[in-house]
């Protein structure tokens, strides 16, 4: 898939994603937003939560590696 393709931007700021290459990226719901050299890049991304990587979180709070309480 290496046609252009064209992407629409509403007038509440969402982009609206052609089809064909949300499917070739396997329908993820959420994309990482980067501005790189005067350009848009999006990549597929995960939204990750506590409940997801509770290593992390300790680490936000800097815990890691400390005993539970």
């Amino acid at each position: 898939m290496n046609t252009p393709k064209l992407a629409k931007l509403t007038s509440k700021n969402q982009l609206t994603l052609p089809r064909a290459v949300v499917a070739a990226l396997g329908h993820p719901s959420h994309f990482r937003v980067q501005l790189h050299a005067g350009a848009l890049v999006l990549w597929p991304g995960r939204v990750v939560t506590v409940l997801d990587e509770p290593e992390a979180a300790m680490m936000l709070e800097g815990r890691a590696g400390s005993a539970p309480k």
